[in-house]
C-alpha cells in the first residue's frame, strides 16, 4: 500500500515574502498501492523545494524535506486504520511558506479500491470464474484493510446486448456459472465490494470464454453405467469359471494323493505266484475237433441219405 502526497502550484506574496503551495490528495488502492495522491502538477520556477509530512493524533512528522520533486510517499509510515492530516510547505531562497494542511484523511474510508483480475475456464458446459484481488505493495493489503470483502459478478452473451446477469456480493473467489448455452461465447466482469464501508471498485477488464458441450442426459448416463456393470459382472464370472475349471483339471492330472508303500512295492516287484508263473510258461492247449452229421427228413418216396458235414 503506497501513500503519496503531491503539491501542484505555488503562489507567492511578494509583500509578505511568503509562498503558499496548493495541495490535493486522494486515496487509491490499485496495482501500485494505496494512499493520498494527486493529478498532474504544474512546474515551479527557480530552485524551489518542498517539505511534506503528516500529523496524527500524536504529533507532526516530516517525511520529505527540502526536495525538488512534487510528490512524497508515506507507504511505510501510516497504519491501515489511522486518521491523518497531511502538511506541505515551500522553500525558496531561504524563505518558507506557511504550512498548508489537507482535510482529515481516513485510510480505510477514503482509500479507492482498484479493479480485480478475472480468469475464465470452460468445462462440461459450465464456465469457472477465478477472481484475484487487486495487487498492492503490501501482501494481502485489501484483506488487511477490510475484513469483509465480496464480489459483484456480471456476465452476458458476447453476441447479445441485453441486460447482463448480475451476481451480487459473492464471497467465493472461485465459482461456476451454470445453465449456460453450449458453444456460446460469454463475457464476464467482476467488481470488489466492501459492504461495511459502502465501497466498490471499478469493474475488471472484460474477459470472454466459449462454453463446451454440456453434460449428457441422465437416462444416457444410467444406460451406460448399467451396461458397464453388466459387462464387468459377466467378465468376472467367466474369469472365475475359467480359473476354477483350470484348477480342477490340473488337480485331476496331477493328484496329490499318494499310494501306500506296500501297494507301490507290490506293483513294482515282479510277480512270484506259482500258479501265475505256470500259466505264463504253459503252452497253448491243442484244439480237438469232432465230426458232426446232420440228418434231415426227406419227402415221401425219396431216398434217405446221410451226408457228413
Amino acid at each position: 500500500m503506497e501513500n503519496m502526497f503531491s503539491h501542484s502550484a505555488l503562489y507567492c506574496l511578494s509583500g509578505a515574502g511568503q509562498c503558499a503551495p496548493t495541495r490535493k490528495r486522494e486515496g487509491d488502492l490499485h496495482q501500485h498501492g494505496s494512499g493520498p495522491g494527486v493529478g498532474s502538477p504544474q512546474p515551479s520556477p527557480g530552485k524551489l523545494t518542498y517539505t511534506a509530512g503528516y500529523k496524527s493524533i500524536w504529533a507532526f512528522r516530516p517525511v520529505c524535506q527540502n526536495q525538488t520533486g512534487q510528490s512524497c510517499v508515506f507507504t511505510e509510515r501510516l497504519t491501515n486504520f489511522g486518521l491523518y492530516t497531511f502538511k506541505v510547505r515551500a522553500e525558496f531562497e531561504g524563505r518558507t511558506s506557511q504550512w498548508v494542511n489537507t482535510s482529515e484523511f481516513h485510510i480505510d474510508r477514503d482509500t479507492l479500491i482498484g479493479a480485480p483480475k478475472v480468469s475464465l475456464s470452460s468445462k462440461a458446459g459450465n464456465i469457472r470464474v477465478d477472481i484475484q484481488d487487486p495487487v498492492t505493495r503490501v501482501p494481502d493489503g485489501l484483506r488487511r484493510l477490510y475484513s469483509s470483502v465480496c464480489y459483484n459478478i456480471m456476465y452476458w452473451e458476447e453476441s447479445e446486448t441485453e441486460k447482463p446477469t448480475l451476481l451480487e456480493c459473492q464471497q467465493q473467489i472461485s465459482l461456476v456459472l451454470s445453465e449456460l448455452k453450449p458453444k456460446v461465447r460469454y463475457c464476464v466482469q467482476a467488481q470488489v465490494s466492501v459492504p461495511s464501508y459502502h465501497k466498490v471498485s471499478n469493474y475488471s477488464a472484460v474477459t470472454c470464454e466459449t462454453t463446451t458441450v454440456g453434460r449428457a442426459e441422465t437416462w444416457l448416463i444410467v444406460v451406460v453405467m448399467m451396461s458397464s456393470l453388466f459387462i464387468v459382472v459377466v467378465t468376472v464370472t467367466l474369469l472365475f469359471l475359467a480359473v476354477w475349471y483350470g484348477y480342477k483339471g490340473i488337480k485331476f492330472m496331477f493328484p496329490k494323493a499318494k499310494l501306500p508303500e506296500d501297494l507301490k512295492q507290490f506293483l513294482i516287484d515282479p510277480p512270484r505266484c506259482d500258479l501265475f508263473l505256470a500259466m505264463q510258461n504253459s503252452s497253448q492247449p491243442e484244439e480237438k475237433c469232432h465230426e458232426v452229421c446232420i440228418v434231415s427228413e426227406l419227402t415221401e418216396g425219396a431216398e434217405t441219405e446221410g451226408t457228413p458235414l
